[in-house]
């Protein structure tokens, strides 16, 4: 769970597994604090109840001070990247869209492969960098990727896929489509944006770190 987030809301992440994410909160009926929670963990979430004074300790024992967190990427001449977040799951895309836009990147979205590609030729600021899904109901995900890769304008475009499955026959169908990268759901937020991060140096983008 990102530091900011676990401060503003006061809670304290305690166990998880694909499905749950167990919190410590000293107000367990916050509903908007349980609904930002599920879209930025993409878990159920389950709320115990502990002492405020509690909480506090244990958030600044386990998120010491904030120069510690990941650093914020902007670029040091152009505007902040745009990522397009493909997916056809809107809480798939609020946890990423969160990820990304708390770490300086601006994001716009498409719910389907036909989606993504027609953002992709007719929009009027160009991507930075696409992530995309690959279990879409609309344009396989991996057709998608087949098509941006043989479009002129986009075959060069930075493309991070997320699969739900880590099966090395998948990986293998990545690498050949010309992934950069990929990721296995469910995404862990942080190590994302490294990866996103490390994809745009790959290609050349210059990033200049920021403390937040």
């Amino acid at each position: 769970m990102p530091a900011p987030v676990a401060r503003r809301l006061n809670v304290v992440p305690l166990r998880h597994n694909d499905r749950t994410l167990v919190v410590a909160s000293a107000d367990p009926v916050a509903m908007e604090a349980e609904r930002e929670l599920t879209a930025i963990a993409g878990r159920t979430v389950q709320p115990e109840v502990a002492p405020p004074d509690a909480i506090r300790r244990t958030l600044v024992t386990i998120y010491p001070e904030e120069p510690h967190e990941l650093p914020r990427m902007l670029p040091e001449d152009q505007g902040d990247p745009l990522v397009l977040v493909v997916d056809d799951e809107p809480d798939a895309r609020a946890l990423l869209r969160h990820a990304l836009e708390g770490r300086g990147f601006r994001v716009c979205e498409a719910s389907d492969g036909t989606e993504a590609l027609a953002r992709l030729t007719g929009g009027e600021e160009p991507i930075t960098l696409v992530t995309l899904d690959l279990t879409m109901r609309e344009l396989y995900g991996l057709e998608t990727l087949r098509r941006i890769r043989g479009a002129v304008h986009t075959a060069h475009l930075p493309v991070i896929a997320a699969t739900g499955s880590d099966d090395p026959e998948m990986e293998l169908e990545l690498l050949a489509a010309a992934a950069d990268d990929y990721v296995v759901k469910p995404i862990d937020p942080p190590r994302f944006v490294l990866r996103v991060q490390a994809v745009l140096r790959r290609h050349g983008k210059v990033l200049a770190p920021l403390i937040l």
